[in-house]
Order: C-alpha cells, then structure tokens, then sequence
C-alpha cells in the first residue's frame, strides 16, 4: 500500500507551474520551470482503491508534506493512522505511537521510492525518459500528463500513471494510477499549499 501511495506523491507533484501557457509546449516548459521552484508543498488527500478483490473501493484520507531536498510525509488519517517518512536516506514508518525504521529489502525499496517521488517533485522524473515516456494533453481547463513506465520492473507493476493538473494555476488536483494487474488507485488533492 505505502508503494502505491508514494508512487502516486511522486507522479502528483511532479510539475507545477505558475501560469497558463500559450500552448501545449508552453504548459509542459511552465510545469518543469515551477517545479523547480518548488521548496514545499503541503496539502491535503483521499485515495480510493478499486480492485476485483474488493466489493467496493477502499477508502482513506490524510496529509502530505514536502520540503526541499528530500523530507516527505504521507500520513494517513482516516481509517487507520499511518506516517510513512522519508528523509535523506532513512526511511521510517510511524504508527501506535512508535517509530521504526525499515531496513532490508523493505528500507531499501522504500528509499528507491522516495528517490523517485523526489525527482518527480522537482521534475527530473518527466525528463528522464529512460523511465517514463509521457504524453501531455489539454482537457479544457485541465493539463493531463500521462506516464508510460519504460523500466520491466516499473511495467510489471503498473500499466500508467495519469496527472490532472490545473492549468491556470497548475496545482495537482488528481492522480491516477493504473496497476498491471488491472487495479486502480485514484488519489484527489485538496488544499494545496507550496512555498517558494
């Protein structure tokens, strides 16, 4: 669950600009360009997961926040409290009070994820097309970025990932995320708040 979270934070954030283009082109420079920018960003969740396992979509909402260079916290609120952190090279999970941190092969997976949320915040993620291939579309008011995962081990999990970004003020409204498997996970941001 924590991987499909972090993924989801990675893909979410990982453009932002501060004024609509005067075109497609002009969008995607304007997304890469505030990204950049970008020290922190906090805002508020609720994810929904559809599965053929489950009758009806599970549910749950919380926080997130990120600072420059690399402090991410996804905590969840609703229905069970969970912190995942990651901050330079640790990677800890908090929950009933307690803190530990997650070595082995969890730790590591955890610290490739947070990489990769990291880059997709500041934008390295959508220029590295060793990993992504992305299209860029216009909906009317919304810019929608979708990710085609180029790496097996990235294609064996998920099949897309897709952003809705608002384009007058490019904040991330939506993502989601199609599994391989058939899976989906939608994440919808509110609140969102980022600091310069």
């Amino acid at each position: 669950m924590m991987r499909r979270v972090f993924i989801g934070v990675l893909l979410l954030f990982s453009g932002l600009a501060g004024a609509r283009g005067e075109s497609l082109e002009q969008d995607k420079q304007d997304l890469l360009a505030f990204s950049a920018k970008v020290v922190s960003i906090e805002c508020d969740f609720v994810q929904s997961k559809e599965s053929s396992l489950l009758a009806a979509p599970a549910v749950s909402s919380g926080h997130l926040t990120y600072r420059k260079p690399g402090y991410l916290e996804w905590d969840y609120v609703s229905p069970n409290p969970l912190t995942f952190i990651a901050d330079g090279d640790e990677v800890r999970v908090k929950r009933n009070g307690q803190t530990e941190s997650l070595a082995g092969n969890a730790g590591r997976m955890m610290k490739e994820m947070s990489r990769m949320i990291i880059g997709n915040m500041d934008g390295s993620v959508l220029t590295n097309e060793k990993l992504f291939r992305t299209e860029y579309v216009r909906e009317g008011d919304r810019l929608v970025v979708t990710l085609y995962p180029q790496k097996k081990h990235l294609q064996k999990m998920w099949s897309k990932w897709v952003l809705y970004y608002n384009r007058q003020t490019m904040a991330a409204t939506r993502f989601e995320m199609f599994e391989a498997a058939g899976d989906l996970m939608v994440i919808t941001f509110t609140n969102v708040r980022y600091g310069f």
